[in-house]
């Protein structure tokens, strides 16, 4: 195999050099994480098979909390979806089940550990 080292500077010279910026654009909060829809103007939390919404939110890190409470009251974790709604109507999912309350515990920081010795129990 061969190199070619023509004396050009290497990765970690190219980061401390001050010319590039890291994580620009995808900025972790102090606490947690939301997910964004290109265009969505809002989510809603949804209760299948039924389709009642028990709440809609501008932001994932606004239903996050309703997401934990719903799984508290009892309410089986494959039975929620959150769904992202378009200004003109339609619609999709963001995630629902086991995963959507594993995203929504990571979400708010809690210990996604903890979720799992539950369900384990």
């Amino acid at each position: 195999m061969h190199t070619n080292d023509d004396g050009n500077p290497d990765f970690a010279d190219i980061l401390e050099s001050g010319k590039v910026e890291i994580g620009r654009y995808a900025r972790k909060e102090a606490a947690g994480f939301g997910i964004v829809i290109d265009g969505a103007v809002e989510y809603s939390l949804r209760l299948i098979p039924s389709n009642k919404i028990l709440g809609r939110f501008a932001s994932t890190r606004e239903a996050w909390p309703a997401v934990l409470a719903a799984v508290e009251r009892g309410m089986p974790p494959k039975c929620l979806v959150l769904d992202w709604h378009w200004a003109n109507g339609r619609r999709g999912r963001v995630t629902s089940g086991r995963l959507l309350v594993w995203t929504a515990r990571a979400g708010l920081g809690l210990d996604v550990a903890q979720d799992r010795a539950r369900a384990a129990s």
